[in-house]
């Protein structure tokens, strides 16, 4: 309960940084609406599929066009190191944890949800993983994950916790 009050101050304290940075001071806009005179699409439950698959490549860099290249953005991940910090932290990080995989299968669950306000983005779901080991070993289970997106030209993932509860 103390990570998840935590983690939901980080988000906040994210979200009221790069908002602040973006409006005009003293100008209240309406809820889900940007600066821009047009809102942005919200990510939905299909993008999210198309990050995983593009995981399921074994190959960081292919999901790396899903990514914001900022080298200051944060990246939880339960598997390699807990903490990488930039993208190219985390797709090295990553790609050595792959190097022991054949093959990956995760798949998006239906409770995916996405929230909006102006150009940032926050989603949820649970995650249906299915391993292949080099060494033949196979593990299937279901994982959790939270990601914080900004639109530029695309939606881009500033912020990720991908993990699986504990057993």
């Amino acid at each position: 309960m103390l990570r998840k009050a935590a983690l939901l101050a980080i988000l906040s304290i994210v979200f009221a940084t790069r908002v602040s940075a973006q409006e005009p001071a003293g100008k209240k806009l309406p809820e889900h609406q940007s600066s821009s005179t047009k809102t942005p699409r919200l990510p939905d439950k299909a993008l999210m599929q198309q990050i995983m698959d593009a995981w399921a490549t074994l190959d960081p860099a292919v999901a790396g066009k899903y990514y914001d290249q900022s080298p200051e953005n944060v990246f939880f991940d339960d598997a390699g190191d807990v903490k990488f910090v930039g993208w190219l932290a985390y797709e090295n990080g990553i790609r050595k944890v792959m190097a022991g995989l054949q093959s990956v299968r995760w798949t998006v669950n239906d409770d995916a949800v996405v929230h909006g306000a102006g150009n940032f983005a926050w989603g949820t779901a649970t995650v249906h993983a299915e391993y292949l080991y080099k060494n033949g070993n196979r593990q299937v289970m279901e994982e959790r994950w939270t990601l914080v997106w900004i639109k530029k030209d695309n939606w881009l993932v500033i912020h990720e916790h991908f993990s699986a509860p504990p057993v």
